[in-house]
């Protein structure tokens, strides 16, 4: 006989449990957590909450995204299967996965924050550069004073700290190529 989850325990341990099959950190240490996500359509935003470190957005599957800040703002972001993306840290906010297919993301939070001082620092580490034809020749896909992101299929120079992600498998590494002929995203942190 089947019972049902009356326990609010019960109900959160279960819910919980799902949220943790959608979510995975491949990579922590010092510099940076990996987050690898599958956003799923959703009804509602999310909860409000805050991203206290700069991160590195890179997107597997296409999809759009609702963020609605604490001050009213609204932005709907729209994302290509292999798009990269930068969101600085911000303040209060909700997200709401309004496609009707899930899209796989890796979010790479920074730790550390850019090498030089001062407000002019911040100001640069949030505001990178990128540009189209650079990157399909190889060049930077991103490029500020935290991060220099391309696509490569082979490693940075010995001594580089880096994450690297196939984007046909999302396996994703830290200072080594990831398995696979798929193309690569790197992270190479400054």
């Amino acid at each position: 006989m089947l019972r049902s989850c009356l326990q609010p325990s019960c109900c959160l341990f279960f819910a919980t449990l799902s949220l943790l099959a959608q979510r995975s950190i491949p990579v922590e240490n010092e510099f940076v957590r990996v987050v690898s996500v599958i956003d799923q359509h959703v009804a509602k935003p999310g909860a409000m909450h805050v991203h206290e470190q700069n991160r590195v957005m890179i997107y597997l599957d296409a999809g759009n995204i609702n963020i609605r800040h604490e001050d009213g703002k609204a932005e709907d972001q729209h994302w290509k299967a292999g798009d990269v993306g930068w969101s600085p840290a911000s303040g209060r906010h909700t997200s709401q996965h309004v496609s009707e297919k899930p899209t796989r993301i890796v979010e790479l939070e920074l730790r550390k924050p850019a090498k030089a001082s001062g407000a002019a620092t911040a100001k640069a580490a949030s505001a990178p550069t990128a540009n189209a034809a650079s990157a399909a020749k190889g060049g930077a896909i991103l490029d500020n004073l935290q991060v220099r992101v391309y696509r490569a299929q082979a490693p940075p120079p010995a001594g580089s700290n880096y994450v690297a992600v196939n984007m046909e498998t999302a396996e994703t590494v830290w200072n080594r190529m990831p398995a696979g002929a798929g193309p690569v995203v790197i992270t190479l942190l400054k």
